[in-house]
C-alpha cells in the first residue's frame, strides 16, 4: 500500500500543507514541538478515527479554530482510495471513502496502519496492553471477525468483573462460563497469528545477520514467545476456577486473553532488563516489520508504518541497521527524527536515494534538497 498524497488543514499547529511522500521511507526531521509527531497522527487519525497520542482528538485541532480536515489519496494493489475526514470541536467524526460515508471498520481496512511510538518507552519496555495491542491488529487484520469476537470478550469481561464486585449470584457463573467459552477462542487465534509472526520474527533475524557481523547479540539472540494470559497447560475454564478466590478477593478477573503478552527473551531472561535502550528500539522495529510481512502474505500489499522518535537514545551502529530494515521491508514508512539526525540520514541514503527527508520549522513543511 501507498499514500501517494497526504493533505491537512488546522492539524494541531500546522496550518496547511500538501504532501506527496516517496514510496519508501520518508524521515521528518524537526526541532522539539515543530509538529513531527502531529503528522504521523494525521495518518493514524485516517486509519482508526483516534489518536495514538492524545484520548481527546479534539486536541488534534488548531488552537482558535473550529474544525479539522484530513485527506489520504492512497493505492494498494490495483485499487484508489480517497480517505476525507472531517473533525469539528465537540463532535463526531465526518468520514468518507470516495465520497461515501465510512465506518471506522471500513476506514481501519481501506488503510492499515502500524504505529510504533518511542520516546522514553518503546515496545520491549511497554506494558503488555501495547503488545496486546499488536497482537490484536494483526489478528483483525488477518480474520477481520476477530474483531466482533473481541468486542464480545471484553463485554463478558466486564460483566464478570462487575458481578465480582458485588454479592455473588448464579449469574457469576454463566457470565464464567461464557468468557472462558469466548475466551478459549480468543486465545485460538491469537496463537494462529503469533505463529505466524514468529515465523516472519526469524527471517528478519536471518536478514540482519547476513547484513554484518556488526550487530549486537543482544537483537540476534532474543526470542520472542506467546503468553496467552494464563497458566499453559491448563484451559481457561480450569484457569478461571482455580484463580476464583483470588478473583471473589481482588474484584476482577486475573486470568484470561486479556492478560496475554508477547514475551522477549534471551537466555530466559526478560530482554528489558538486560538490554540497552539501542537494542529495545530494532527489536520492536523488528517485531513491527514482522507483522508488515505476515499482512503481505495474507493480502498481497503491506500496510503503512509510522515511527515516532525511533531514534531516542540509538546510536549510530543501530541508525544504519534501522534504515537498512526500512528499506528492506518495501512497506511505506513514515518515521520522525529530531533535525540533529538529518545529515547522519542523509549520508547513510546517499547510494540508494530511496530516504525522503522533510523538515518542519514554523509550522511550514519543506522537502530537504541535498
Amino acid at each position: 500500500m501507498q499514500i501517494n498524497q497526504y493533505s491537512a488543514s488546522n492539524l494541531r499547529g500546522l496550518k496547511f500543507f500538501t504532501l506527496m511522500p516517496a514510496p519508501h521511507v520518508n524521515v521528518i526531521v524537526g526541532e522539539n514541538n515543530a509538529g513531527k509527531t502531529t503528522m504521523l497522527e494525521g495518518i493514524y487519525y485516517c486509519s482508526s478515527l483516534k489518536s495514538f497520542r492524545s484520548c481527546s482528538t479534539d486536541n488534534l485541532i488548531m488552537l482558535s479554530e473550529k474544525k479539522l480536515q484530513l485527506s489520504l489519496k492512497s493505492t494498494k494493489i490495483n485499487e484508489n482510495n480517497l480517505i476525507s475526514i472531517e473533525k469539528k470541536l465537540n463532535s463526531v467524526n465526518s468520514a468518507k471513502i470516495n465520497d461515501k460515508k465510512a465506518t471506522v471498520k471500513d476506514i481501519m481496512l481501506a488503510t492499515p496502519v502500524i504505529a510504533l511510538t518511542f520516546g522514553t518507552e518503546n515496545a520491549v519496555t511497554q506494558s503488555a496492553d501495547y503488545r496486546r495491542g499488536l497482537l490484536d491488529w494483526g489478528a483483525f487484520h488477518v480474520e477481520p471477525s476477530y474483531l466482533s469476537l473481541y468486542k464480545q470478550y471484553m463485554k463478558m469481561l466486564k460483566q464478570r468483573n462487575n458481578l465480582l464486585k458485588s454479592t455473588p449470584t448464579d449469574s457469576l457463573q454463566f457470565w464464567t462460563e461464557k468468557l472462558a467459552a469466548t475466551g478459549s477462542q480468543l486465545d485460538d487465534k491469537r496463537r494462529q497469528y503469533f505463529t505466524l509472526l514468529s515465523e516472519q520474527y526469524s527471517n528478519y533475524i536471518n536478514l540482519i545477520e547476513s547484513y554484518s557481523d556488526d550487530v549486537y547479540d543482544d537483537i540476534k539472540n532474543t526470542l520472542i514467545s506467546y503468553y496467552k494470559g494464563w497458566d499453559s497447560e491448563l484451559g481457561l475454564a480450569e484457569a478461571l476456577s482455580n484463580s476464583f478466590t483470588k478473583d471473589s478477593a481482588i474484584k476482577y478477573t486475573s486470568v484470561g486473553p486479556h492478560r496475554g503478552d508477547i514475551l522477549l527473551t534471551k537466555d530466559n531472561r526478560e530482554i528489558k532488563s538486560i538490554s540497552s535502550m539501542s537494542t529495545q528500539i530494532i527489536l520492536s522495529l523488528l517485531i513491527v516489520l514482522s507483522q508488515s510481512e505476515v499482512f503481505h502474505v495474507k493480502h498481497g500489499f503491506r500496510p503503512i508504518i509510522l515511527i515516532d522518535d525511533i531514534l531516542f537514545g540509538i546510536d549510530d551502529k543501530n541508525l544504519k541497521l534501522v534504515i537498512n530494515l526500512l528499506l528492506d521491508s518495501k512497506a511505506q514508512s513514515f518515521v520522525s527524527a529530531p533535525d540533529l539526525y538529518k545529515d547522519k540520514i542523509r549520508s547513510l541514503d546517499k547510494d540508494s536515494k530511496e530516504v525522503r527527508l522533510y523538515e518542519i520549522h514554523n509550522g511550514v513543511i519543506k522537502e530537504e534538497s541535498e
